[in-house]
């Protein structure tokens, strides 16, 4: 494991990162893996979600990319709030589904991949992700070792894949010391009038703050503004 911890913490781009990723599961026999990252809420690339399979049909791929099948995938739904990694089959009784859920898991079971690992991966500023695996006929024989070792792999490949795609990221969005104290004041809920009197500032050097900060990120109220501002890094309430 260490070696493959080295090779994704020294890859220069996310082929490299992906090569390693897939070689370490590819040892373990794993042929079926989906990866699900949708950025957060305010991040520059918010919108443009990103999905990589490997072994599924390029039909399967291209209805559940294209024609956004995965909205009807429970598994990274329920995985984007798990602390921890669950069995696919635990789905049913971890959740009320929905008609479309349910024949999306039908056509699945159809697939014969067996049971899976549903792998929640966690990254800076809200981008978390999902890893999916299909154990197949290994899922009864996984230790309990091999699949806390699973999902160290996924989570070092997950957050040197954020880094990686940050550093490609052009951020342009610049705020002052002072404005982002006083977004940062507004992402914790504080008006412009008790911002004042924590600053020791007068409520109307307050608003000229944030209407700058409203400016620089595109936005015309003070919620968008602590969203952008949490997703694109520039403050941590």
């Amino acid at each position: 494991m260490q070696k493959f911890f080295a090779l994704m913490r020294n890859a220069t781009d996310i082929p490299e990162l992906w090569e390693a990723f897939t070689g370490y599961f590819k040892l373990h026999h794993i042929d079926y893996l989906c990866l699900i990252h949708a950025p957060p809420p305010g991040a520059p690339d918010f919108g443009k979600v990103m999905i990589t399979t490997v072994g599924y049909s390029s039909e399967f791929r291209r209805r559940y990319v294209d024609d956004k099948l995965y909205l009807d995938d429970p598994i990274p739904q329920h995985a984007r709030r798990h602390p921890k990694p669950f069995r696919w089959s635990e789905i049913r009784s971890m959740r009320k589904l929905t008609p479309a859920q349910i024949a999306f898991l039908e056509e699945v079971d159809e697939l014969g991949l067996g049971d899976g690992l549903a792998i929640p991966v966690f990254g800076p500023h809200g981008r978390n992700g999902y890893v999916g695996l299909a154990l197949g006929h290994r899922s009864e024989d996984t230790s309990e070792e091999l699949l806390h070792e699973f999902q160290a792999i996924a989570q070092m490949a997950h957050q040197r894949y954020c880094e990686l795609l940050t550093t490609g990221i052009p951020e342009s969005i610049t705020l002052s010391p002072r404005e982002k104290e006083v977004l940062e004041w507004v992402a914790r809920g504080k008006s412009n009038s008790s911002i004042s009197g924590i600053l020791g500032i007068s409520a109307n050097t307050v608003d000229t703050h944030l209407r700058r900060a409203y400016e620089k990120l595109g936005v015309s109220d003070r919620t968008t503004a602590a969203i952008r501002g949490i997703g694109c890094g520039l403050i941590n309430p």
